[in-house]
């Protein structure tokens, strides 16, 4: 919301019919204040940007998503609330109540990961241990001189 009190889009010149969240449109005065005709306008870019949507029979989500480990979930909750995308949520599975990603809004910034006391969140391709392992390359004295020959361009 803007501190008027009106939705925000995702990006003026870019998105401008485009909502934060991904299949969220806008139009209206719901935006702001404005003439029927702009009203018009936008709700007919809006239309559009939908229906470009729902033309697909798939939707195609990004590869960098977060997932949960049943075993490992104290439900808690905190992953729910670090999640600024609303894409985490409480549902009854075969081990009781947990947490469940929905990957479609995921966009895989890994605050849900840092929130959670048993580390049963990870986000995909990027685990605990291939950070490490990648960190523990960076450092290493091999490392080091690779990073040292790319910045004096050798």
């Amino acid at each position: 919301m803007s501190p008027d009190g009106f939705f925000k889009e995702a990006h003026v010149k870019l998105r401008p019919v485009e909502f934060g969240t991904d299949g969220v449109y806008l139009c209206g005065t719901a935006h702001y204040p404005k003439f029927i005709s702009e009203t018009i306008s936008q709700a007919y870019g809006a239309a559009g940007r939908v229906l470009t949507l729902l033309s697909n029979d798939t939707v195609t989500a990004s590869g960098s998503v977060c997932e949960i480990d049943e075993n490992k979930c104290l439900s808690c909750g905190a992953c729910i609330s670090a999640c600024m995308y609303g894409a985490i949520s409480f549902q009854e599975t075969r081990l009781g109540r947990k947490a469940v990603v929905n990957p479609v809004l995921c966009k895989g910034d890994g605050l849900c990961n840092t929130k959670c006391p048993t580390s049963a969140i990870q986000l995909k391709h990027f685990t605990d241990k291939g950070l490490l392992s990648e960190i523990d390359a960076a450092v290493s004295e091999e490392g080091i001189k690779k990073q040292i020959d790319l910045l004096v361009g050798v």
